[in-house]
């Protein structure tokens, strides 16, 4: 069975988009429409999922060359054990690494390359070593792979070269769809990501049910709400109200009682730009500009404020994991890695739903979470071939060998047997998209509130909170734009 379920995944990641995630969406104002750049479902028949593997394999389109040994060195760094994502130093039998392995020396084989990846430093000496080498002119390493923030930084600064002036690399391919359109502002492209890491997979964020206690309750799995396009935050909300419990009869309720819904922080924020309420897009000239999606912020406001009374949230990234696996949360929206990382060895029974629509009026689900971007050190833009090549053929490899091996993990063994689980990730991949508005959080004074509504502010004073702080978003994002229209020229 679970041999069959890699080879339908495979079958379907070649016929759509490649990876996407964190970060924000380019949505309408009226915050009805799905982000512009989440992909369409693809149209796979049965008959077409049985196709054989190398008859779907898609192809780089690159020459032979042989560069003579040269060096491709990736730079990344400690945080979030980063490097895990990008690069495998050996076999240890874990699949994932192990794909990474072989896609790396597939291509040192076939170019004549010596591929490296040095992780040595945390965040901050990362981006400062990047500045550094641009000022000193060291062309030592090819690519760097940071924090989003901290890459979008550099890029500001005139670290990095626009990929968008790269002849060799392919934009039609399927590897580059999603966050290059997203991250494209004035027609250039300092820092992405794509298929060259598997981070876009492992931080996206889903929804995870804990079975078990939806029996339990006598409720009824979202599955078919889910197909039939109708599966609603209220849907959620009113489950998650019939699932918070007082389990220790203290009158209370704390961390040691049964909860419907586990979230963080960063969980909000991904939610907030789901239904619609999106921060940051894009106009017809492609600079970037406030939405000026205020009433949709506040409706979504709304039903966050409903929620809170059933929800367990965490600060930062934990999710209340720990809580899920133990069997005291219905619901958990968190990123993937949870499920790789923690949920693997649990004895929950669970599954897996897409963040739910905001209405019926929002046409499409949406899937945000994020990723570790990545951007051509400008001194080593005289290395822009072997940079190519290498970024060409690692992608191609990662979007026809390694990513299939991705999902075939975060599925694990406890999802291997449940075609309905199979079926949600599929839609949850087909409308995975990065969010502008947290990607550019950071670069932005002011705008970090905004993107981060749930924790600082409620639906009745949203309005004037997101006034206060406009006067700083409208100069910080004139500012940007200048910035974006002085680099690369």
């Amino acid at each position: 069975m679970a041999r069959k379920i890699l080879c339908l995944f495979l079958s379907l990641l070649l016929a759509s988009t490649a990876l996407m995630t964190a970060g924000c969406s380019e949505q309408s104002a009226s915050g009805t429409d799905t982000p512009s750049n989440t992909p369409s479902a693809a149209g796979v028949t049965d008959g077409e999922a049985e196709e054989d593997e190398d008859e779907a394999f898609i192809t780089d389109g690159l020459p032979e060359k042989d560069f003579g040994g040269e060096t491709f060195a990736i730079l990344t760094t400690s945080w979030y054990n980063a490097k895990k994502y990008i690069y495998a130093d050996e076999m240890d039998g874990e699949v994932v690494n192990d794909a990474l392995y072989n896609q790396r020396m597939k291509v040192s084989d076939r170019f004549n390359v010596n591929v490296t990846c040095n992780d040595d430093d945390d965040l901050d000496p990362v981006s400062a070593k990047v500045h550094n080498c641009v000022v000193s002119g060291d062309d030592s390493f090819s690519i760097v792979y940071s924090h989003d923030n901290k890459t979008m930084n550099n890029g500001l600064k005139g670290d990095f070269c626009d990929l968008r002036s790269f002849e060799i690399l392919d934009f039609s391919k399927p590897w580059w769809q999603g966050t290059p359109q997203v991250f494209t502002i004035q027609g250039k492209l300092f820092a992405t990501a794509n298929s060259m890491a598997m981070s876009g997979i492992y931080m996206n964020c889903t929804v995870s049910f804990n079975k078990t206690l939806m029996a339990d309750l006598q409720l009824e799995t979202p599955y078919e709400k889910v197909r039939n396009g109708e599966w609603y935050f209220d849907d959620m909300t009113a489950m998650a109200s019939a699932a918070t419990q007082d389990l220790d009869g203290d009158g209370k309720l704390t961390a040691k009682d049964q909860w419907g819904f586990l979230t963080a922080s960063y969980g909000w924020l991904q939610l907030q730009s789901d239904l619609g309420a999106g921060c940051m897009e894009k106009d017809a000239e492609g600079n970037v500009c406030f939405t000026g999606n205020v009433d949709r912020m506040i409706s979504v406001m709304e039903k966050f404020d409903k929620m809170d009374e059933f929800t367990q949230s965490s600060t930062g990234t934990d999710y209340n994991v720990q809580m899920f696996s133990e069997g005291r949360g219905l619901f958990m929206f968190s990123e993937n890695r949870n499920l790789y990382e923690s949920m693997r060895e649990s004895d929950v029974s669970y599954g897996i739903l897409p963040a739910p629509k905001f209405d019926e009026t929002q046409a499409d689900y949406a899937s945000a979470g994020y990723d570790i971007y990545w951007g051509v050190i400008l001194s080593s833009a005289a290395h822009e071939e072997l940079i190519s090549y290498c970024v060409e053929a690692m992608s191609c490899e990662n979007y026809n060998n390694v990513v299939p091996a991705v999902w075939e993990t975060v599925l694990g063994a406890k999802l291997s047997d449940a075609p309905e689980d199979t079926e949600m990730f599929r839609i949850i991949r087909d409308c995975q998209y990065v969010d502008l508005g947290y990607a550019l959080s950071q670069s932005i004074p002011g705008l970090s509130s905004i993107v981060f509504l749930k924790t600082n502010t409620t639906a009745d004073a949203t309005a004037s909170f997101i006034q206060k702080v406009m006067k700083s978003l409208n100069k910080g994002t004139d500012r940007l734009n200048k910035s974006y229209s002085e680099l690369g020229g």
